[in-house]
């Protein structure tokens, strides 16, 4: 089994090329109910971005939520356990902070990859998107990259190769602590005059964090900082209080 969360694109495209060469079901985490899921196949495989340094919160809070019987039966079928995650630049200590939320599951991490994808966060001063030439370098370069995990994963040649950056546990220690706890407010986003009152920004959101009212977005509570409403805006109305002025948009191109 694969399960994946993703906002404008980039882990999806990984996940769903993982899955399809590996042959394993493919399970998108905010449609799927825990309590409901029975583990099959012969992997059990994470796959997300790179949040704040981090794992997103959405997905450590799914593995707390599984019940116990999944993961005994991912352990009687001897399934493989690894992850993939998409970043733009750098994982920090992703693959520890993961390996820690299966560990307290009774399972343990063997493999930890990182895929290098076009930026998209865009809400805090000094963040934009990418160049279009590094966003372009990027998108040419992830297939194959992806390709290459799958081939180690269908071999069972568990390790980790991800790209750890500087300043690691800075970041992961200190930022992405802050990040979970005022990084994220719903209350910020809002829609200005250009809104085509098209709902993309509701169809998109992966938590239906976006509901329609008198024809424009209202933010609820459950918002998780994926960013999907405004970067899939086809006109820039969404904005993230002053903070995205100017700033680029991002959806993965690749299926």
């Amino acid at each position: 089994m694969v399960f994946f969360f993703s906002g404008t694109g980039n882990s999806r495209f990984a996940a769903g090329r993982l899955s399809e060469a590996l042959g394993e079901d493919l399970r998108f985490i905010p449609e799927t109910h825990p309590e409901h899921t029975v583990f099959s196949g012969r992997h059990l495989g994470f796959v997300f971005p790179v949040y704040s340094w981090g794992v997103p919160p959405l997905v450590l809070d799914f593995i707390a939520s599984l019940p116990e019987a999944f993961f005994e039966d991912a352990k009687r079928c001897a399934a493989k356990v690894w992850m993939v995650c998409t970043c733009g630049d750098e994982t920090a200590l992703s693959p520890e902070m993961l390996a820690r939320a299966l560990e307290s599951r009774g399972v343990r991490l063997e493999g930890a990859w990182s895929v290098i994808m076009p930026n998209n966060y865009v809400i805090l001063p000094g963040f934009n998107t990418d160049p279009k030439d590094v966003e372009e370098r990027k998108l040419r370069e992830a297939p194959a990259r992806i390709d290459s995990i799958a081939a180690e994963i269908a071999r069972g040649e568990m390790k980790t190769d991800v790209t750890v950056g500087s300043l690691a546990r800075l970041k992961s220690r200190l930022i992405y602590p802050l990040f979970r706890r005022f990084g994220i407010f719903p209350s910020k986003w809002r829609w200005n005059d250009a809104c085509l009152r098209c709902e993309r920004c509701s169809l998109v959101c992966p938590t239906r964090n976006v509901r329609i009212a008198g024809g424009h977005p209202v933010w609820g509570k459950r918002c998780v900082s994926c960013l999907a409403c405004y970067h899939n805006c086809p006109v820039h109305s969404v904005e993230y209080g002053n903070a995205t002025h100017f700033k680029g948009q991002y959806v993965c191109p690749l299926k």
